[in-house]
């Protein structure tokens, strides 16, 4: 068909000879009434027999559309639609569809994360062309349109026209197509939040960041960029963090044939759900597809094990008293500054990291100072220090790494960092998440 538009001066129009039940219509002459698979073969034993045929290829490969369903081959037909012109400037005088959304990204409205992502986003938009929103599935919103036999097209959002305001015949056909679903995910940003009525659209919108994986980047991301611009004037967020998808832990698509999917339930149900929290962010950088295995997460499950030790040693050997410290304590040793110098480090690039969605990033920072700096160095010079004349301090600088630590974590291992501070004598908050960063 796309080489037929681009010759369609020099090649009579394309003539449909399958008919909506995939069977050869009348135009296919004594191959009329096959299904498609039996008329090739019909033809290729015609071609044979007349001598025509110069060569059957067995090894030739080539990409077809199979049902989602079944699997049967999917035959293109070319029957009516309904589009969306993606280029053509609004009747209200505004830029098209595509060129507001270009706009918000070239102008850094809105960005982008990776940024290397931007560039595939762009090449989309530059190449687009007009969007078929029609589907001709019987599971969706319907098309609110009807047509009358004088030729008349009715738009019904509230399908309480009756009769054609030409003809007065109240003979009307309903549209027999439903919405493609991005055409109304595409309305998400806005119309969940004036649906729901109050404050919640003037509050909220446009959102802060919305995340979503780089294989709906386009199908998703950029309708709801260029509907929000059509019925609201602005962007509907400002930040759109791009993810990978999970891949098993060879980088290769899950598939039940191939026997290498993980389970997130039962993972949850064997090893809990911070740690496939953890094992699902550490080392995955955004945009970039997630290796993830059992034995990934088996090993963030011993880092939630460690943090639990690490909670009980310090609670085992502190008072409330200990907890009672806004500001980091003054230390007294060298121990005592090296960790409260790392800790202040470590802060520092967790928040740089955060702000910048680098969480792969700072999931690794949180979890070296917690096993490496915190567990393996401090702690364990700490149990020939606690009955010295330095145990009063050493405890204090215990206390404050822990609290500090459980913050740091608990972005990316809610539960577990949860239920240890809520046993923690003095608490600064009801809940670890309005803690003060």
């Amino acid at each position: 068909f796309d080489i037929w538009q681009r010759h369609k001066d020099e090649i009579p129009g394309p003539r449909q000879v399958i008919d909506n039940y995939g069977r050869m219509n009348e135009l296919a002459g004594p191959y009329a009434g096959l299904k498609v698979a039996e008329a090739r073969t019909r033809v290729v034993a015609d071609l044979e027999k007349k001598g025509l045929l110069a060569k059957t290829d067995p090894h030739y490969k080539h990409n077809v559309q199979l049902c989602y369903k079944c699997g049967t081959v999917i035959e293109p037909l070319i029957m009516p639609q309904w589009y969306v012109a993606m280029t053509k400037p609004l009747p209200d005088g505004r830029p098209s569809l595509r060129d507001m959304a270009v706009k918000a990204i070239e102008s850094k409205t809105i960005a982008v994360v990776p940024e290397w992502q931007e560039k595939i986003f762009m090449h989309w938009m530059k190449n687009l062309r007009d969007w078929p929103i029609s589907r001709q599935i019987w599971w969706g919103i319907p098309i609110p349109a009807k047509y009358c036999a004088c030729g008349e097209v009715i738009v019904d959002v509230e399908d309480g026209i009756r009769e054609c305001p030409r003809c007065k015949s109240g003979e009307l056909k309903r549209d027999p197509d439903t919405f493609d679903t991005w055409f109304s995910s595409g309305q998400w940003p806005y119309a969940t939040l004036q649906a729901a009525g109050g404050r919640d659209f003037e509050t909220f919108f446009p959102t802060d960041v919305i995340e979503t994986g780089y294989d709906i980047l386009f199908f998703w991301v950029a309708r709801m960029i260029m509907f929000s611009y059509y019925r609201t004037g602005k962007e509907p967020f400002r930040t759109v963090l791009i993810q990978g998808l999970v891949r098993d832990k060879d980088r290769k698509k899950m598939s039940k044939s191939k026997g290498n999917v993980v389970d997130p339930l039962g993972v949850i149900d064997t090893y809990g759900t911070d740690a496939l929290r953890f094992a699902l962010v550490f080392g995955s950088a955004p945009g970039t597809d997630i290796p993830l295995s059992e034995d990934k997460v088996r090993g963030m499950k011993h880092f939630a094990n460690k943090l639990w030790n690490i909670a009980r040693f310090i609670l085992a050997n502190t008072e409330q008293r200990h907890f009672a410290l806004q500001e980091p304590p003054e230390p007294k040793t060298d121990e005592d500054r090296a960790v409260l110098a790392k800790l202040a480090e470590t802060k520092e690039q967790v928040t740089e990291h955060l702000d910048h969605f680098e969480l792969h990033e700072a999931a690794q920072a949180a979890y070296h100072f917690a096993w490496h700096e915190l567990a393996d160095v401090y702690i364990e010079k700490s149990k020939s220090r606690l009955a010295t004349e330095h145990g009063e301090r050493t405890r204090e600088v215990l206390a404050y790494a822990l609290r500090a630590t459980l913050k740091l974590l608990h972005p990316f291992m809610p539960f577990v960092t949860e239920a240890v501070y809520q046993k923690l004598p003095e608490k600064n908050a009801p809940f670890l998440m309005v803690e003060r960063w």
